[in-house]
């Protein structure tokens, strides 16, 4: 059986304005990485993270027209996808991230559980812990940005099966503690590779860091972009690297919770 995906990040520079582009973004970068199994786009990447009235404009229901459109890009091309978009569900909207395999069925669609200050939280309610996936032999759980930066958020993930992380963010500066300290140290004490899907570049009065990266269990950087505009990087992720990580360094059998107050 199949232990591997080959995952590439498509790191984003300008946002689309409308439905249209953010389509052909979304084929630009499939038709980018022929070989990938799996394509990642960032936060907010199908609307844009930096203007609320686009954000707004662009929000659209799960069921949508539009995401059965982007599931359509991903049943002809046979690779799965992994986006940002803006949920408008009901009279409420959420800063979510939609899992589309290979087939173009949705495979997860995760609401961000930590909203980052007064901008997000004027723009969305928080949700709901991700599921983890099964996908190509690997278990897979979906964090937004913020949520990295919440150790408990990725254990959790962890603790309920998942061996690959993966990140979409909007991350800008001056965080760049984010994908250089951050991002491997969640994948160092979890024993799981980390795929991180950043923005690049300016969007309003946000300036993205880009650097996005794919880490190993041993916080090692497996492929990386710069933060110099729109990037994609691949790297083959694999179960038996967690496995062999995992089997050194047992950090989930040997906690203690239990002697530890956490709330």
């Amino acid at each position: 059986m199949k232990d591997s995906l080959h995952i590439a990040v498509a790191q984003t520079a300008t946002p689309p304005e409308s439905h249209d582009e953010a389509l052909a973004m979304v084929q630009r970068a499939i038709d980018s990485v022929p070989e990938a199994d799996l394509i990642v786009l960032p936060e907010l990447a199908l609307c844009g993270y930096g203007e609320a009235g686009r954000v707004q404009r662009l929000a659209v229901e799960q069921d949508s027209a539009f995401i059965g459109q982007v599931a359509e890009l991903s049943r002809r091309s046979g690779k799965g996808l992994i986006a940002g978009y803006a949920e408008q569900a009901g009279a409420t909207r959420y800063n979510s991230a939609i899992a589309i395999g290979p087939d173009g069925t949705v495979r997860g669609n995760y609401r961000k559980v930590n909203l980052w200050g007064p901008y997000e939280k004027s723009l969305f309610a928080p949700g709901t812990p991700s599921p983890v996936m099964e996908w190509g032999g690997l278990k897979l759980g979906l964090l937004i940005c913020y949520d990295l930066e919440f150790a408990e958020a990725a254990r959790d993930l962890v603790l309920r099966g998942a061996d690959t992380l993966i990140v979409i963010s909007a991350t800008s500066r001056p965080y760049s503690v984010v994908p250089d300290v951050l991002v491997p140290a969640r994948g160092y004490e979890n024993g799981c590779h980390v795929v991180y899907a950043n923005v690049v570049g300016r969007d309003a009065t946000f300036d993205f860091i880009g650097m996005s990266r794919i880490t190993a269990p041993n916080g090692s950087v497996l492929a990386g972009a710069d933060d110099q505009g729109a990037a994609i990087i691949a790297a083959e992720v694999k179960r038996s690297t967690v496995d062999a990580w995992r089997a050194g360094h047992n950090y989930l059998a040997d906690r203690r919770p239990d002697i530890y107050r956490l709330s």
